[in-house]
Formats: C-alpha cells, structure tokens, sequence
C-alpha cells in the first residue's frame, strides 16, 4: 500500500516535471508508449466504443496491462504518468485522443498484439 502511495507521488511529480520542462523524445520509450497505449485503450474504450468496439478496446487494454505489470520498477513510474495521462485526460504522448484515433490506434495495437 505504501509502495503504491509512493510509486504514485514519484508520478506525480514526473508529470508536473515533464509539464514545466515539456516532453522531449526520450520519453517516448518503449516502456512510456506502453503506458500511454493502456492509458489510451481505457480512455477510447470509455469515451468512444460503440457495442461492437468495446470488447475489442477492454481486450486489448488487458493485453496492455499484463504487459505493463511485467516492466522493471524503474521504468513502471514513467510508464504510469503517460497511462494515467492518457487514461484521465485523453492526453496521448502530446496529442488529444479523438474518435479517429482512437480507431486508428485500437487497429495499430490490434495486429501488433
């Protein structure tokens, strides 16, 4: 419980850390679009899956979030201020998640996994 409390403060912190410095390209590593891809899927999927696309967005999002739980703790906090950017706020590595591409990532993800 209180490694979690932490994990989430040290993301907190990160997050208000990449908002004053502005994201550069090293944080889009595999670990951060892994995180942002689970954010992503749980924002589409809440935001935008019609009957048909539900299943497909919770699919994957699980997929996602076993993946997610297999990362090294040191790369477990970058990839969970980008989750929980998407997740929240639609904030997708610097773009907003619209219906559009939202599809186009569940399609992209889709044949990847």
């Amino acid at each position: 419980m209180m490694k979690t409390r932490i994990l989430l403060a040290f993301a907190g912190l990160v997050s208000i850390l990449m908002l004053a410095t502005g994201v550069s390209a090293d944080v889009f590593s595999e670990a951060a679009e892994l995180g942002a891809n689970t954010g992503a899927m749980a924002y589409c999927g809440d935001e935008f899956a019609d009957d048909d696309d539900d299943g497909r967005y919770k699919l994957l999002e699980l997929k996602l979030l076993k993946e997610f739980g297999d990362l090294p703790d040191d790369q477990k906090a970058k990839a969970l201020v980008l989750k929980k950017a998407a997740e929240d706020d639609g904030d997708y590595l610097g773009k907003r998640l619209d219906r559009d591409r939202c599809t186009s990532l569940r399609k992209m993800l889709y044949l990847k996994y």
